[in-house]
């Protein structure tokens, strides 16, 4: 059975559309799967998002941190309807983000991609799969923010849970989950054997509250 295409009545974020992930992992070298490791202590309603910030590599470590420039992708068509790029003179800081409205414009069916630098702009159109930006690191080699992708999906107006959890939406990156959450220091639960944790891109980790 074919998956779903978004139409003009879709107003609910469901696991059988036809969406793609915001990182593909064949944009990550040696990519194996996705580790279930938030910043924030996993999906609340203090952080109702998804953190793409550690993977399995094909050596079986567990690497945390995405390498910077790290394409970021249209989940489906939509419409760009918020676009952040900092401060002019100041260099791109880490809050950046963009904001694409799916189904038809005024829908309120969002989805959500902070901590990078956008590649599109206010108004314009996107395809599934674009690239509409790549992944932020802060420049300098001293202590830095961790590469990651904070990525949040809504549903329509007028729909009493807008929130939604992106783990509902795409089973394959609940698991395997770390404990504890939000921590360098961490243990992938279930997991016999515990895989060697490499800290990339950053020489500390420091983890915003968002």
């Amino acid at each position: 059975m074919g998956l779903e295409r978004i139409d003009k009545k879709t107003r609910i974020w469901t696991s059988d559309l036809d969406i793609v992930l915001p990182i593909d992992g064949r944009d990550v070298p040696e990519f194996s799967q996705w580790v279930n490791w938030s910043g924030w202590k996993g999906y609340s309603q203090y952080h109702t998002a998804y953190d793409f910030a550690a993977y399995l590599d094909n050596n079986g470590n567990c690497v945390l941190g995405l390498p910077k420039e790290t394409p970021v992708r249209a989940i489906s068509d939509g419409l760009v309807a918020q676009v952040s790029t900092g401060l002019a003179g100041e260099g791109v800081p880490y809050a950046t983000f963009i904001n694409v409205e799916h189904a038809e414009e005024q829908s309120g069916l969002f989805s959500a991609y902070h901590h990078v630098y956008p590649l599109v702009s206010y108004g314009q159109k996107v395809k599934k799969g674009d690239v509409i930006a790549t992944l932020h690191k802060d420049e300098g080699e001293n202590e830095r923010n961790l590469v990651h992708l904070h990525f949040e999906m809504s549903n329509g107006w007028n729909i009493r849970d807008r929130n939604v959890n992106p783990e509902d939406i795409y089973p394959l990156i609940r698991t395997p989950k770390a404990e504890s959450q939000g921590s360098k220091d961490f243990r992938l639960i279930d997991f016999q054997e515990q895989p060697r944790i490499i800290i990339a891109n950053f020489k500390k980790l420091l983890v915003d509250n968002s």
